[in-house]
């Protein structure tokens, strides 16, 4: 339930505008980090039902919600932000995925 409130509300409140500063403030770092790691978790559930379970459930008690939503709050009254917030998800997403294929290219 957390990952897809999160994912849905990242997804309808992104912006094509560039935001000014691009660097993260804590609390949008702890976004950050909090949806990948959800991400990353959902998507072993094809494919390792019972860890990805596990792991959600864990991330469930460990995420401060609260916090995330504040967060959110706080980028929607500066929707400008939200480009910036995806960007950062995406590359933090990606280094993962390069990680693992150079990985197996050993």
């Amino acid at each position: 339930m957390f990952a897809a409130v999160l994912v849905a509300t990242v997804i309808c409140c992104g912006s094509e505008k560039k935001p000014s500063n691009t660097a993260l403030s804590p609390d949008e770092r702890y976004l950050v980090d909090a949806y990948v790691r959800v991400r990353r978790a959902g998507a072993l559930l094809p494919v390792q039902h019972e860890v990805a379970d596990s792991l959600l459930t864990r991330l469930s008690g460990e995420v401060d919600t609260v916090r995330v939503a504040r967060t959110i709050a706080t980028l929607n009254a500066t929707p400008e932000r939200w480009s910036f917030i995806l960007e950062k998800i995406e590359q933090s997403l990606g280094e993962r995925g390069t990680a693992r294929s150079e990985s197996a290219r050993r």
